[in-house]
Protein backbone atom coordinates (compact mmCIF):
# COMPACT_ATOMS: atom_id res chain seq x y z
CA UNK A 1 0.00 0.00 0.00
CA UNK A 2 2.94 2.29 0.77
CA UNK A 3 4.13 2.26 -3.24
CA UNK A 4 0.49 3.20 -4.10
CA UNK A 5 0.19 5.68 -1.68
CA UNK A 6 3.11 7.24 -3.20
CA UNK A 7 2.74 6.80 -6.42
CA UNK A 8 1.57 9.68 -8.36
CA UNK A 9 0.11 8.02 -11.18
CA UNK A 10 -2.68 7.12 -9.61
CA UNK A 11 -4.71 9.79 -9.08
CA UNK A 12 -6.64 11.12 -5.55
CA UNK A 13 -10.23 10.26 -7.84
CA UNK A 14 -9.37 6.82 -8.21
CA UNK A 15 -8.14 6.60 -4.25
CA UNK A 16 -11.28 8.17 -3.09
CA UNK A 17 -13.48 6.17 -4.71
CA UNK A 18 -12.04 3.09 -3.39
CA UNK A 19 -12.36 4.14 -0.20
CA UNK A 20 -16.32 5.18 -0.81
CA UNK A 21 -16.81 2.06 -2.73
CA UNK A 22 -15.69 -0.17 0.20
CA UNK A 23 -16.50 1.67 3.35
CA UNK A 24 -19.27 -1.13 4.30
CA UNK A 25 -16.48 -3.88 3.82
CA UNK A 26 -13.71 -1.95 5.86
CA UNK A 27 -16.72 -1.40 8.87
CA UNK A 28 -17.22 -5.18 8.72
CA UNK A 29 -13.34 -5.76 9.30
CA UNK A 30 -12.72 -3.56 12.01
CA UNK A 31 -13.96 -6.12 15.02
CA UNK A 32 -12.70 -3.95 17.97
CA UNK A 33 -11.97 -0.56 18.59
CA UNK A 34 -8.51 -0.27 20.19
CA UNK A 35 -6.08 0.12 17.70
CA UNK A 36 -8.13 1.54 15.04
CA UNK A 37 -9.18 4.37 16.93
CA UNK A 38 -6.15 5.70 18.97
CA UNK A 39 -3.82 5.36 15.61
CA UNK A 40 -6.32 7.83 13.50
CA UNK A 41 -6.87 10.31 16.43
CA UNK A 42 -2.79 10.40 16.72
CA UNK A 43 -2.05 10.95 12.98
CA UNK A 44 -4.88 13.73 13.45
CA UNK A 45 -7.58 12.59 10.94
CA UNK A 46 -10.52 12.71 13.97
CA UNK A 47 -10.44 14.71 16.58
CA UNK A 48 -10.32 14.11 20.23
CA UNK A 49 -14.29 15.09 20.45
CA UNK A 50 -14.89 12.33 17.67
CA UNK A 51 -12.50 10.01 19.51
CA UNK A 52 -14.29 10.32 23.31
CA UNK A 53 -17.65 10.17 21.18
CA UNK A 54 -17.24 7.03 19.78
CA UNK A 55 -15.94 5.14 22.58
CA UNK A 56 -18.98 6.56 24.57
CA UNK A 57 -21.52 5.26 21.47
CA UNK A 58 -19.71 1.63 22.05
CA UNK A 59 -20.22 2.03 26.02
CA UNK A 60 -24.03 2.14 24.82
CA UNK A 61 -24.02 -0.61 23.16
CA UNK A 62 -23.63 0.80 19.56
CA UNK A 63 -22.50 -1.75 17.46
CA UNK A 64 -18.41 -1.53 16.64
CA UNK A 65 -19.40 -1.78 12.87
CA UNK A 66 -21.86 1.09 12.92
CA UNK A 67 -19.11 3.14 15.08
CA UNK A 68 -16.61 2.37 12.23
CA UNK A 69 -18.41 3.17 9.77
CA UNK A 70 -19.98 6.85 11.20
CA UNK A 71 -15.97 7.66 11.57
CA UNK A 72 -15.37 6.59 7.97
CA UNK A 73 -18.05 8.43 6.46
CA UNK A 74 -16.59 11.32 8.22
CA UNK A 75 -13.30 10.46 6.98
CA UNK A 76 -14.63 10.40 3.31
CA UNK A 77 -15.35 14.08 3.61
CA UNK A 78 -11.70 14.87 4.60
CA UNK A 79 -10.30 12.11 2.10
CA UNK A 80 -6.27 12.24 2.10
CA UNK A 81 -4.37 9.24 0.72
CA UNK A 82 -2.06 9.35 3.49
CA UNK A 83 -5.52 8.08 5.01
CA UNK A 84 -4.98 4.10 3.31
CA UNK A 85 -1.34 3.88 4.54
CA UNK A 86 -2.76 4.36 8.19
CA UNK A 87 -6.09 1.93 7.48
CA UNK A 88 -3.64 -0.74 5.91
CA UNK A 89 -0.68 -0.42 8.10
CA UNK A 90 1.10 -3.70 9.52
CA UNK A 91 -0.60 -3.47 12.70
CA UNK A 92 -3.96 -2.98 11.51
CA UNK A 93 -3.35 -5.73 8.99
CA UNK A 94 -2.64 -8.20 11.93
CA UNK A 95 -5.63 -7.38 14.42
CA UNK A 96 -7.92 -7.33 11.23
CA UNK A 97 -6.99 -10.15 9.29
CA UNK A 98 -10.36 -9.56 7.20
CA UNK A 99 -8.34 -6.02 6.12
CA UNK A 100 -5.99 -8.12 3.90
CA UNK A 101 -8.95 -8.64 1.58
CA UNK A 102 -9.94 -5.38 1.03
CA UNK A 103 -6.15 -4.07 0.88
CA UNK A 104 -5.83 -6.93 -2.13
CA UNK A 105 -8.89 -5.08 -3.36
CA UNK A 106 -6.71 -1.57 -3.67
CA UNK A 107 -3.88 -3.14 -5.09
CA UNK A 108 -5.35 -5.04 -7.65
CA UNK A 109 -7.76 -2.35 -9.02
CA UNK A 110 -4.58 -0.17 -9.20
CA UNK A 111 -2.13 -2.54 -10.82
CA UNK A 112 -4.91 -3.03 -13.61
CA UNK A 113 -5.81 0.44 -14.15
CA UNK A 114 -2.56 1.81 -14.19
CA UNK A 115 0.05 -0.76 -14.55
CA UNK A 116 -1.56 -3.19 -17.09
CA UNK A 117 1.75 -3.99 -19.08
CA UNK A 118 3.13 -5.32 -15.41
CA UNK A 119 0.44 -8.05 -15.28
CA UNK A 120 0.86 -8.87 -18.94
CA UNK A 121 4.26 -9.63 -18.24
CA UNK A 122 4.05 -11.79 -15.48
CA UNK A 123 1.63 -13.60 -17.27
CA UNK A 124 4.13 -14.32 -20.23
CA UNK A 125 6.69 -15.44 -17.57
CA UNK A 126 4.34 -17.57 -16.07
CA UNK A 127 3.79 -19.57 -18.93
CA UNK A 128 4.99 -22.95 -18.98
CA UNK A 129 7.53 -23.40 -21.72
CA UNK A 130 6.23 -26.28 -24.20
CA UNK A 131 9.29 -25.53 -26.77
CA UNK A 132 12.25 -28.01 -27.18
CA UNK A 133 15.12 -28.04 -25.18
CA UNK A 134 18.55 -27.70 -26.39
CA UNK A 135 19.07 -31.46 -25.67
CA UNK A 136 15.70 -32.24 -27.54
CA UNK A 137 16.70 -30.22 -30.26
CA UNK A 138 20.61 -31.76 -30.70
CA UNK A 139 19.08 -35.42 -30.73
CA UNK A 140 16.36 -34.20 -33.26
CA UNK A 141 19.55 -32.92 -35.08
CA UNK A 142 21.83 -36.27 -35.13
CA UNK A 143 18.61 -37.94 -36.07
CA UNK A 144 18.41 -36.42 -39.37
CA UNK A 145 21.95 -36.43 -39.51
CA UNK A 146 22.15 -40.68 -39.59
CA UNK A 147 18.58 -40.72 -41.93
CA UNK A 148 20.38 -38.35 -44.26
CA UNK A 149 23.57 -40.60 -44.47
CA UNK A 150 22.07 -43.72 -44.91
CA UNK A 151 19.44 -42.17 -47.38
CA UNK A 152 22.88 -41.66 -49.51
CA UNK A 153 24.10 -44.23 -52.15
CA UNK A 154 28.09 -45.26 -51.91
CA UNK A 155 29.51 -45.92 -54.93
CA UNK A 156 32.38 -48.23 -54.51
CA UNK A 157 34.19 -49.11 -58.51
CA UNK A 158 35.10 -52.45 -58.97
CA UNK A 159 37.62 -51.50 -61.50
CA UNK A 160 39.81 -49.25 -60.50
CA UNK A 161 40.48 -48.14 -64.19
CA UNK A 162 43.47 -50.43 -65.30
CA UNK A 163 43.67 -53.24 -67.34
CA UNK A 164 44.64 -56.90 -66.46
CA UNK A 165 48.39 -55.95 -67.49
CA UNK A 166 48.02 -52.83 -65.32
CA UNK A 167 47.66 -49.72 -68.02
CA UNK A 168 44.48 -47.63 -68.37
CA UNK A 169 42.10 -47.65 -71.35
CA UNK A 170 42.11 -44.50 -73.07
CA UNK A 171 39.07 -45.32 -74.92
CA UNK A 172 37.09 -45.54 -72.07
CA UNK A 173 34.61 -43.04 -71.93
CA UNK A 174 32.53 -41.88 -68.46
CA UNK A 175 29.37 -44.27 -69.50
CA UNK A 176 31.96 -46.95 -69.54
CA UNK A 177 33.59 -46.18 -66.24
CA UNK A 178 30.27 -45.53 -64.71
CA UNK A 179 28.84 -48.65 -65.15
CA UNK A 180 32.53 -50.04 -64.53
CA UNK A 181 31.46 -49.22 -60.60
CA UNK A 182 29.20 -51.07 -58.54
CA UNK A 183 27.04 -49.26 -56.12
CA UNK A 184 25.85 -50.63 -52.94
CA UNK A 185 24.09 -48.37 -49.85
CA UNK A 186 25.79 -48.18 -46.31
CA UNK A 187 23.23 -50.71 -44.55
CA UNK A 188 24.49 -53.19 -47.19
CA UNK A 189 27.96 -52.22 -47.67
CA UNK A 190 28.70 -54.60 -43.96
CA UNK A 191 26.12 -57.69 -45.31
CA UNK A 192 28.05 -58.07 -48.83
CA UNK A 193 31.69 -57.36 -47.88
CA UNK A 194 32.46 -61.42 -47.68
CA UNK A 195 30.61 -62.22 -51.24
CA UNK A 196 32.31 -59.32 -53.00
CA UNK A 197 35.84 -60.33 -52.06
CA UNK A 198 35.43 -64.28 -53.51
CA UNK A 199 33.68 -62.90 -56.17
CA UNK A 200 35.19 -59.48 -57.11
CA UNK A 201 34.70 -58.30 -60.90
CA UNK A 202 37.33 -57.42 -63.03
CA UNK A 203 37.27 -55.89 -66.73
CA UNK A 204 39.73 -58.18 -68.47
CA UNK A 205 41.90 -56.52 -71.03
CA UNK A 206 41.65 -57.55 -74.57
CA UNK A 207 45.37 -57.47 -75.38
CA UNK A 208 45.51 -59.31 -71.83
CA UNK A 209 43.23 -62.33 -72.42
CA UNK A 210 45.15 -62.86 -76.01
CA UNK A 211 48.31 -63.73 -74.14
CA UNK A 212 49.86 -67.27 -74.37
CA UNK A 213 52.52 -69.24 -72.51
CA UNK A 214 55.18 -69.78 -75.05
CA UNK A 215 55.21 -73.47 -75.69
CA UNK A 216 57.95 -75.34 -73.86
Amino acid sequence: MFSIVKNKEISHETLLNLFKQNKVEIANAITKLFPFLESLRDRSFITEKMYKDSQEAHKNLVPVERVVYKILYYLEKTFDRSLLQVLFSRVHLKEYPDLIHVHRIFENVCEEKYFPQKNDNEETQNLPNTGPSSEQALDKSTDLRIKKRKSETVCTPLNDGQGFGGESSEEDGPLEALSSAGCQGPEEEGEDEEESEDNQLWTIDPEASAFRAPDS
